[in-house]
C-alpha cells in the first residue's frame, strides 16, 4: 500500500492571483484585531458570529480581484495559547473541511510565514487529506484537495526545504497510519515484512527478515513463544541506517509489531477486538520513522528492530503458567497471556544491545493502565537515563506529540518476582510502570527509553483534524530526535 500523496504544494508570493477554481483560507486568532463590520462583509452572517476558537470552521464566499472564491475561516484560539501543533491541526481541519465541499485547490494564508510555520502546514494539510477508505467498494478517490498554494512574504531556498521536510515527515506518518489501518487478515507478520523490505528499498535502507523456525533457532524465545499459537508464523525486521560518512552513537529504534492480538489463552473481550489489528503501531512508526530519515539524510547510525507475531489462542499456543528463556537468557513465567508485547520487545531489546547499541527506545501499543492514567493525549515516557528521557521529551513535545515522565521506581519490582523463574510477565494494576520495569531488564545499563503509546495510536472517532483509525503516533518524535541530535 503507497500512502505517499499526489498533493501538489507550492510556496506563492501573498499578492500572487488567484488561480481559477483557487479556494481562500485564513487562519484567524480569536483575540486579534479586527474591523467587525469589515469581517462581516467578507463572509456575510457566517463571519458576523465566527468566533475563531480554536478549529472553529466559517465557509461562506468572498470577492476578490479575480471574482468571487470561495473562502474558509479556520480558528487558531488565543493569540498567547498558539502552538506549532495548532497550526498544525488547523491545516488538516483546513483540508478536511475542502474535501466536504469538494474544493480542489486551496490557497493558505497563514499567520506567519516562518519556516516552522511553513513546515507545519505542509504537514497538517497531507495528514489531513488521509483517509481510510482503502476497502470502500464506492470509493471515489476522494482525496479532496489536489493542489496547496501557500502565501508568503518572502520566498528562498529556506522555505522550500521546509515544505520537502514537511511533506517527508507527514507521508511517513501516513505510511505509518496505512499500515496500523490494514486489516489483519491482509497483514500478517510475513506481509508485514514484505512491505517493509519494499518501503526500505525505495528510500535506500538495508533491511533484514527473519521467519518462523529461523527466531526459534536463534534464540528468541519470547518472540517464538508468543508467535507459535498462530497458523501465520512470527517474524523478525531489522533496518539499518547507517551513512558511510557518519561515526558516532548507534541508536536502536525498537517498535512492537503485533499484528493482532486476540490474547492467547487469556483471551480478550469481542467488544472492540477489531482494533488489535493496530497493535503493530510502535512497528509501523518505527519503520516510517526511519524512511523518512533515510529520506532527509540526517547524520544519525540507527538500527531499527521489528518483532512481528499474532497472539492467538490455539493448542499450539503459550499457557499461563509456562515458562520462557529469552534472548538474554532471562526466565520469564508467563501469568497472564495477554501480556504478551514485553515477551518480544525483551528479545529486541537484548538484541539490540547485542549489536552495540548506544542508546534506545521501544514504542509500543503495550497497557491498557497507560490509557487510564493518561488519556488518548499524552503517551506515558519511562525511562532508565533523565538525560536521553529529556532528550526525547524535548523531541516530542517539537514534535507535536507530548509525553509524560512516568514512574520507574524499584519499590515497584515485587510485583515482577516469581517463585519459579527470573521474572513473571504480568504484575497487576500498576502495569505500564511493571512492565517498563521488566523491559528495563533487558536494557540493563544502556540508556533506554519506553513509550507506551497505548493511548495516542488509535482515534475511536473522527476529529476535526483527523479521521478515525490510526494516528502515526511516535513517526514525528523519532524524526524530530534523530534530527534534533544532529543539529546539536
Amino acid at each position: 500500500m503507497d500512502s505517499r500523496s499526489a498533493l501538489k504544494i507550492e510556496l506563492v508570493a501573498v499578492d500572487d492571483a488567484l488561480a481559477e477554481g483557487e479556494a481562500l483560507v485564513q487562519f484567524i486568532f480569536a483575540d486579534e484585531e479586527r474591523s467587525d463590520r469589515q469581517f462581516a462583509e467578507l463572509l456575510g452572517p457566517i463571519g458576523e458570529s465566527f468566533k475563531a476558537e480554536r478549529y472553529e470552521t466559517s465557509s461562506g464566499y468572498v470577492a476578490t480581484r479575480e471574482g468571487i472564491r470561495s473562502a474558509l475561516l479556520v480558528g487558531l484560539g488565543k493569540r498567547a495559547e498558539f502552538a506549532d501543533e495548532v497550526l498544525r491541526r488547523a491545516s488538516a481541519v483546513a483540508m478536511r473541511r475542502a474535501r466536504e465541499r469538494g474544493w480542489r485547490a486551496l490557497r493558505l494564508l497563514l499567520p506567519d510565514d516562518r519556516r516552522r510555520s511553513v513546515r507545519q502546514a505542509v504537514e497538517g494539510a497531507l495528514l489531513g487529506r488521509y483517509e481510510n477508505r482503502f476497502y470502500r467498494r464506492d470509493e471515489d478517490g476522494r482525496n479532496g484537495v489536489e493542489r496547496l498554494r501557500i502565501a508568503v512574504s518572502r520566498g528562498g531556498e529556506d522555505l522550500e526545504a521546509e515544505v520537502e521536510r514537511g511533506r517527508v515527515i507527514a507521508e511517513a506518518t501516513n505510511w505509518a497510519r496505512a499500515l496500523a489501518d490494514e486489516p489483519a487478515n491482509l497483514l500478517p507478520p510475513r506481509e508485514f515484512a514484505r512491505r517493509a523490505v519494499e518501503m526500505c528499498a525505495a528510500v535506500g535502507l538495508r533491511v533484514e527478515v527473519w521467519l518462523g523456525e529461523e527466531i526459534r533457532a536463534r534464540g528468541w524465545g519470547g518472540l517464538w513463544s508468543v508467535g507459535k499459537g498462530s497458523d501465520e508464523p512470527p517474524a523478525l525486521i531489522v533496518v539499518r541506517y547507517e551513512p558511510e560518512e557518519v561515526s558516532g552513537e548507534l541508536w536502536a529504534f525498537v517498535g512492537k509489531g503485533m499484528t493482532f492480538d486476540a490474547g492467547g489463552i487469556c483471551l480478550k473481550p469481542w467488544q472492540g477486538m477489531e482494533e488489535m489489528k493496530a497493535d503493530m503501531a510502535g512497528g509501523a512508526a518505527v519503520l516510517g520513522a526511519l524512511c523518512a530519515i533515510a529520506r532527509l539524510r540526517l547524520p544519525r547510525r540507527i538500527v531499527g528492530i521489528i518483532p512481528a507475531a499474532e497472539n492467538m489462542p490455539s493448542g499450539r499456543a503459550l499457557k499461563p503458567g509456562d515458562v520462557i528463556k529469552t534472548l538474554a537468557g532471562y526466565t520469564i513465567e508467563v501469568t497472564d497471556t495477554d501480556a504478551e508485547g514485553r515477551l518480544i520487545l525483551a528479545d529486541a531489546i537484548a538484541h539490540a544491545r547485542q549489536l552495540g547499541a548506544h542508546r534506545i527506545i521501544d514504542l509500543a501499543t503495550l497497557t491498557g493502565s497507560i490509557i487510564v492514567a493518561l488519556g488518548d493525549v499524552r503517551a506515558g515516557l519511562f525511562s532508565n537515563d533523565d538525560d536521553w528521557a529529556r532528550e526525547i521529551a524535548e523531541a516530542a513535545e517539537r514534535a507535536g506529540e507530548p509525553v509524560w515522565r512516568m514512574p520507574l521506581d524499584e519499590d515497584y519490582k515485587k510485583r515482577l518476582e516469581s517463585s519459579i523463574a527470573d521474572f513473571k510477565n504480568y504484575g497487576g494494576r500498576p502495569d505500564a510502570t511493571v512492565a517498563a520495569l521488566l523491559l528495563s531488564r533487558f536494557a540493563d545499563r544502556t540508556p533506554w527509553a519506553h513509550l507506551d503509546i497505548a493511548g495516542t495510536a488509535w482515534l475511536d472517532e473522527d476529529e476535526p483534524f483527523a479521521s478515525k483509525g490510526a494516528t502515526g503516533a511516535g513517526v514525528r518524535t523519532l524524526v524530530e530526535l534523530a534530527a534534533q541530535s544532529a543539529d546539536s
